[in-house]
């Protein structure tokens, strides 16, 4: 038994090791563009990962998954955005949105999901995770990080302007649409009613703003968008999408700081 725990308590210290590794590599690939605007995600850095969570200020299962939505969010690569839905909510402080509420529902019906439930992550817009269950989020967003989906590069420009751009990619007769998403820096708050009452949270990367914002052919593309971002605004994302499953094949964000 001795011999056991000593070979158990070595390979702790070899994983433990290996990871501090891993994450110190990854803080070294961090490049920022800089024109008034930061990407976060730009060449020699890993391909982008979409992460949305459906969550609710009147959910007492959702502190846990808002609280690692704050770790998600400074992960190189990773676009996590919250979306906070209107059926289940607080009235005063309210983050919720209609349109996620009707984005959420619309997950639902393509991957078959039986019932609106919160806190709910979407993985690259196809992989359903419970989303206080941080070791399967975790495992998905591997596994999304293995799918290498496409860049969307956004530059700041003049006036207010972000040009993006997408390269040539064959689509395969698949319809794909363009979104925007404007959100914003971190929500300090106490809540004042509900099963949360007097809970102090922090909610990251809230969607404030969500546009589609046309089809892509596949054709290599150039457009600009006018984000009219405000103080409270972080950035902008924008991804395409699978209209059929929900897949997310590119993306990319840009940051106010």
């Amino acid at each position: 038994m001795p011999d056991y725990y000593n070979r158990l308590k070595l390979k702790t210290l070899l994983t433990g090791l290996l990871l501090c590794l891993l994450c110190a590599g990854d803080a070294q690939a961090q490049t920022r563009l800089q024109e008034s605007g930061k990407s976060r995600i730009s060449a020699g850095l890993p391909a982008p990962v979409v992460v949305e969570l459906f969550s609710s200020q009147a959910c007492t299962f959702c502190p846990p998954a808002d609280r690692f939505m704050g770790s998600l969010a400074k992960q190189t690569g990773l676009i996590a955005l919250s979306c906070h839905v209107d059926y289940f909510d607080v009235k005063d402080g309210s983050l919720s949105r209609e349109f996620c509420t009707k984005r959420q529902t619309d997950y639902l019906k393509i991957l078959d999901v039986p019932t609106h439930y919160t806190p709910q992550m979407v993985v690259n817009g196809h992989m359903d995770v419970i989303g206080y269950e941080s070791d399967k989020v975790r495992a998905a967003i591997l596994k999304a990080r293995a799918e290498k989906i496409g860049t969307v590069k956004i530059l700041a420009g003049a006036d207010g302007a972000y040009r993006f751009s997408l390269p040539e990619k064959d689509l395969e007769g698949r319809d794909i649409r363009l979104w925007q998403a404007v959100f914003d820096k971190p929500h300090e708050m106490t809540i004042t009613e509900g099963g949360n009452l007097g809970k102090k949270m922090r909610y990251y990367n809230v969607i404030s703003r969500l546009k589609d914002i046309g089809p892509w052919t596949g054709a290599a593309l150039t457009r600009s968008v006018y984000p009219s971002f405000r103080e409270e605004n972080a950035g902008m994302a924008i991804f395409a999408q699978d209209r059929k499953n929900g897949r997310i094949i590119a993306a990319g964000a840009v940051y106010t700081q």
